[in-house]
């Protein structure tokens, strides 16, 4: 092997590393903006879930109180049950699958 064919080689090998390190960066500026992301959506879930829920049921039932006719008591409150039941079977839902440990 000459000094020409060894020189080649080690360009070569620099070559392949400065490669490997243009991917390795670009890899990890990957990883790091998909783990902002993930923690962003996920603070974004829990605020919507902790301001969301309160904010839904205020307004449901201020729209039934306000644009509701005049009703006797019974039916006023099955009108008042049946869409704050769904809302606060929702929530139970999204409570029961919520996971502190995943923030």
């Amino acid at each position: 092997m000459t000094d020409q064919e060894l020189d080649s080689l080690l360009a070569q090998s620099v070559q392949r590393s400065e490669v490997v390190e243009q991917i390795n960066c670009q890899v990890m500026k990957t990883v790091r903006r998909d783990m902002r992301l993930k923690a962003l959506r996920k603070w974004a879930r829990l605020i919507g879930l902790c301001f969301g829920v309160p904010v839904l049921t205020v307004l449901c039932v201020y729209t039934l109180y306000t644009y509701m006719p005049a009703m006797d008591m019974p039916l006023r409150i099955v009108t008042f049950a049946l869409p704050l039941g769904t809302i606060a079977g929702v929530f139970g839902k999204q409570l029961h699958d919520f996971s502190p440990a995943d923030l």
